[in-house]
């Protein structure tokens, strides 16, 4: 679609969002005009959106948050629960055929660089996820002492496989500390009255939405609705 209304030739960055059925040739327009995909794997394991071929084009691709409000806003997370997910992915289809995974078909290193480096990269950006004179200044601080991450030789990988956000020591963005020596830092307030303040805000969202409104025949006029098996780990609903 993208091709035949020539949007590369606006010559402005496009982020295509979740793109988990992405064709050959999407991919290769993608590397062609340097277009990059979003994937964020909790919200599309979440809502069902599915996630097929994108770990295909992992050199045009970044992982991202999306609705945070239903789920986690961590994008630790996102990198593990994606790194997992393909692995487990395509080594499944090695034991279906009755064999053993000989290698990890996914590194760590790919997680970190698809959480920071790549989302710089996604809007043409060499300022955005690199560390270097000029950049933006949006540093992370772990405490490589935590007892998530104590002993690792290698700092990507405590990251990316054992650190939680309670790890992060100090975090600035644009150069100014809005995280440090564990603490939040507030441009303004305290955060007594910004969490009362959301707190009014979630409840009032959530009593206007108790009720979900019914679904439609069907979307874009042609996809259907279908019933998913459920599972359960109760023996009451065997």
């Amino acid at each position: 679609m993208a091709a035949k209304h020539e949007i590369h030739d606006l010559d402005v960055p496009f982020v295509w969002s979740h793109a988990g059925f992405v064709s050959s040739k999407d991919m290769e327009l993608l590397r062609k005009h340097n277009d990059h995909i979003s994937i964020t794997p909790e919200s599309e394991m979440h809502y069902g959106h599915g996630q097929d071929t994108s770990h295909f084009i992992h050199d045009q691709a970044s992982l991202g948050i999306d609705t945070q409000w239903t789920f986690s806003g961590d994008i630790l997370l996102q990198a593990r629960m994606w790194l997992q997910s393909v692995r487990g992915r395509q080594s499944t289809e090695i034991l279906k055929r009755g064999h053993i995974p000989k290698q990890t078909p996914m590194s760590v290193m790919d997680a970190f660089l698809l959480a920071t480096r790549n989302g710089g990269s996604a809007f043409h950006r060499d300022d955005i996820g690199v560390l270097k004179v000029g950049a933006k200044a949006d540093i992370v601080c772990f405490d490589g002492n935590s007892p998530n991450m104590l002993g690792w030789t290698d700092p990507v990988a405590a990251v990316v496989l054992h650190s939680n956000i309670a790890d992060i020591k100090h975090v600035m963005i644009g150069g100014q500390f809005r995280k440090r020596e564990g603490k939040l830092i507030l441009k303004t307030g305290s955060w007594e009255e910004v969490s009362a303040q959301f707190t009014e805000t979630a409840h009032r969202i959530q009593q206007a939405f108790r009720t979900p409104p019914p679904l439609p025949e069907a979307i874009w006029g042609k996809h259907e609705f279908e019933d998913v098996p459920k599972v359960s780990a109760s023996r009451l609903e065997h």
